[in-house]
């Protein structure tokens, strides 16, 4: 017996996040929505004579996936290493570190995007098409898929998105007596400019004591972690009021993440180093990254999460 199951081809975009992961797939007749969280999948077909448009907006978008979350680990791990072994590399090392991060940042900045799919009936957000390059490859093919089905749009395309109404109609509560649009969630709060300025100073200050030591600035960097703890806090407050956008929440996270992370690196290593001198008695633990292994690290990572935070602030709304 023939087999009657659907046939799929991938298409260009794979999101491969450390929980969540996405992808899309091109049936005979439709677009299959691939998106898994680990625990569940969910699978949404969008039939190419139903679909209305596919917008891609060009906007900074800081991912990271699984895949460069574990080529980062090691390579940070080799780097650690080589700064042992060979300590003549190590400014080389963190030029290459550096140059690398600078990369990250301009494919996060200035070539990535957002994608959204548009039927009669729904607006559909299709993440794992985020980075430019590959939404043209991605649009190419789904073009020649849907003139097939739909004809080819001969009229100005510009001139008719605007006289059209694309998606479901909005519910009755989300507009405006007047018919103006309802208020949209901001980039920036005067509390996300505490936590990105704290994050800022909390860079500088580490960098400082990388070379000059000081009991005193130390304790002006663990007050600023508090003020970012307290104030990414507030920020999951105001997203769930709808006041921010999710860019800054999901910036408060990774924030709260690699303070965590470097905190119990400091602890690990403050026992190791204990367990190799011989001490006896419990080990002391610092209350944040001290050692000249972690603060470069600290340093550079608080910086970028500032960088990627003022990038996000500024945003067009």
């Amino acid at each position: 017996m023939a087999d009657s199951r659907p046939t799929y081809t991938p298409l260009p975009g794979r999101r491969r996040g450390f929980i969540f992961s996405a992808g899309l797939w091109a049936g005979a007749d439709h677009l299959l929505s691939v998106k898994s969280s680990r625990f569940q999948e969910e699978y949404k077909r969008f039939y190419f004579r139903d679909i209305q448009a596919i917008v891609v907006t060009q906007v900074p978008r800081f991912v990271v996936s699984a895949p460069v979350g574990a080529g980062a680990a090691i390579l940070l791990t080799g780097v650690l290493i080589l700064r042992i072994l060979r300590p003549s590399l190590d400014a080389w090392l963190w030029l290459m570190l550096g140059v690398l991060a600078a990369v990250w940042l301009y494919l996060s900045i200035w070539e990535s995007c957002i994608c959204r799919l548009y039927t009669a009936v729904s607006r559909e957000d299709l993440p794992s098409i985020h980075r430019m390059w590959t939404a043209r490859r991605a649009l190419l093919r789904l073009e020649r898929r849907i003139g097939e089905v739909q004809g080819v749009f001969t009229e100005n395309w510009a001139e008719a998105a605007d006289q059209r109404a694309l998606g479901p109609p909005l519910p009755a509560g989300s507009r405006a007596v007047d018919g103006a649009r309802p208020a949209a969630a901001r980039s920036r709060t005067w509390v996300s400019d505490i936590f990105l300025t704290s994050l800022l100073a909390d860079a500088a200050i580490t960098a400082f004591l990388i070379r000059f030591p000081n009991s005193w600035l130390s304790n002006v960097s663990v007050a600023l972690t508090v003020v970012q703890i307290a104030s990414a806090v507030w920020i999951f407050v105001q997203k769930h009021r709808g006041m921010l956008r999710t860019g800054m929440q999901r910036l408060a996270i990774v924030a709260l993440i690699f303070i965590g992370g470097t905190t119990y690196a400091q602890m690990v290593g403050d026992a190791v180093d204990t367990a190799l001198a011989g001490r006896r008695g419990p080990a002391y633990v610092r209350p944040r990254a001290r050692s000249g292994m972690v603060l470069p690290i600290y340093s550079g990572g608080t910086a970028l999460l500032a960088i990627a935070g003022f990038v996000l602030s500024f945003k067009p709304e």
